[in-house]
């Protein structure tokens, strides 16, 4: 019972996040919106962590799109990690810095300006996330980088399904994505992301000051250097946070292999952590 309530808020999820649509006389019909008792039944059950981990084991086997039922399309949209490990990032980038969150926008340019990423899909991403002047199909789908910086931090779910989110066709192929073991990693899907933190990366924030700013640093650097993650730089503040308050439960979720927190669009700060989970490298 309890796994099939956590299938049907994941399918109130997608509703909420892509919209649905049902094909009446060779068109297309949009379902009937949800009640708000329905969204307030799965706000509640995304705020529990064990219902949550349940919505989300749903999502990560589900389309975006409810006609392509069975689809190999549920890998992520973008996937990045920085070119070296989390403790050398901050030795070279961050000691001076200090926070993100109290350094001007110069220091903070100087500070980005050598960091470099790492793509682990192995297609390209069709422009999502880039500007609407940028190639590719996506592009303009949720604002850039430098448009969040300047103020319009404005992204919805309905930019967050512009486009990417309709059809199986324009998602990357995300066979033989690798998730590092040895630092710090960001994967965004259609229905959310997931920040995974392997051993490394536990013991870089187990030994800082305090995590939450290291992590916010590092977050950043993910979310704001081309090809980053600019769909997450909104919220690298409420992850970070929700690093520091719950570092406790982040540690007893690592069962020896790291943590990885996940959390949907819907609901960015309602983040919910468990072990690490994806297969050895090669």
């Amino acid at each position: 019972a309890s796994d099939r309530r956590a299938r049907d808020t994941a399918t109130m999820v997608r509703s909420v996040i892509v919209g649905d649509h049902e094909m009446v006389d060779g068109g297309a019909k949009r379902s009937k919106p949800l009640s708000k008792s329905d969204l307030a039944r799965v706000k509640a059950q995304l705020l529990e962590p064990k219902s949550a981990r349940k919505i989300m084991d749903h999502l990560h086997t589900m389309s975006a799109s409810s006609t392509d039922a069975g689809s190999a399309n549920t890998g992520p949209i973008h996937a990045v990690c920085l070119d070296a490990m989390d403790k050398e990032i901050h030795e070279q980038h961050f000691v001076q810095l200090g926070s993100v969150a109290t350094a001007t926008t110069t220091a903070l340019s100087d500070a980005l300006s050598n960091v470099h990423l790492v793509s682990l899909l192995t297609a390209p991403d069709m422009g999502f996330g880039a500007p609407a002047s940028s190639p590719g199909l996506l592009a303009g789908a949720v604002p850039s980088a430098e448009a969040i910086i300047d103020g319009l931090q404005q992204i919805t779910p309905q930019l967050l399904a512009f486009g990417f989110a309709t059809s199986k066709a324009i998602l990357p192929d995300h066979k033989g994505v690798v998730v590092p073991t040895d630092r710090l990693s960001v994967l965004t899907y259609w229905w959310g992301f997931e920040v995974c933190m392997p051993p490394p990366t536990i013991e870089h924030l187990r030994a800082a000051a305090s995590p939450g700013t290291t992590l916010l640093n590092l977050l950043t650097a993910l979310s704001i250097v081309s090809p980053g993650v600019r769909e997450v730089l909104p919220f690298v503040r409420y992850i970070s946070q929700f690093v520091q308050t719950e570092w406790r439960m982040i540690e007893a979720a690592d069962k020896g292999k790291g943590v990885v927190c996940c959390a949907t669009w819907i609901m960015p700060a309602a983040l919910v952590p468990r072990p690490w989970d994806f297969p050895d490298p090669p």
